[in-house]
C-alpha cells in the first residue's frame, strides 16, 4: 500500500514538473522572449571556397591559444582560434611576405587577445574584432593588404 502511494505521488509530481516545462516554453515561443540560436556563432567560410582566380588564401598561421586579460570580478579565459586572410589577386610577393611575418602577425593576433577581457571580447563581438585585427595587420604589411580576416575556430574555454 506504501509503494503505491510514493509511486503515486511521484507521478503527480512528475507531471506537474512537464506541465510547468511545457507552460514555460509556450509562454517563451508565443511572448517572443526565447530566441533560438541568438548565441550561436555564425560560421565563416572555408579556405578551399574562397581560393579562387580574383581571391587567394593565406591559412598559416595555425592555431592560436591565448588566456585573455584578467578582468576584476572573474579569471582568465582562455581563447582558442584559427585565423586565415583573404587578399585580391595572387600575387605571389604578397603571399611571400605574409609567409615571412606570419610569427610576427601572430604576436600581434595574440597580444590583442590578452588586452582584452573575456567581456570586453563578447560585448566588441566578431565582426569588430576581425575588422580591428585586419586593420592593424594591414598597418604592418608593404606589399599589399589582406581584404578578409576568418576564424576557423573562435571558442573561449572556462
Amino acid at each position: 500500500m506504501k509503494k503505491t502511494t510514493i509511486n503515486t505521488i511521484l507521478l503527480a509530481l512528475i507531471g506537474v514538473i512537464l506541465v510547468f516545462i511545457i507552460a514555460g516554453t509556450a509562454i517563451a515561443l508565443i511572448t517572443e522572449h526565447a530566441v533560438p540560436g541568438e548565441g550561436l556563432r555564425r560560421e565563416d567560410p572555408t579556405p578551399a571556397s574562397v581560393n579562387t582566380r580574383q581571391n587567394t588564401v593565406f591559412n598559416n598561421i595555425g592555431q592560436i591559444r591565448v588566456f585573455t586579460k584578467e578582468a576584476s570580478d572573474t579569471s582568465k579565459s582562455v581563447i582558442v582560434l584559427v585565423p586565415w586572410f583573404e587578399y585580391k589577386g595572387t600575387d605571389q610577393s604578397f603571399y611571400e611576405e605574409l609567409d615571412r611575418k606570419h610569427l610576427s602577425i601572430k604576436a600581434l593576433i595574440t597580444h590583442y587577445f590578452q588586452s582584452h577581457t573575456r567581456e570586453e571580447l563578447l560585448s566588441l563581438g566578431e565582426s569588430s574584432i576581425k575588422g580591428e585585427l585586419k586593420n592593424l595587420i594591414n598597418a604592418t604589411l608593404v606589399l599589399g593588404s589582406i581584404s578578409e580576416i576568418y576564424f576557423n575556430d573562435y571558442l573561449f574555454l572556462d
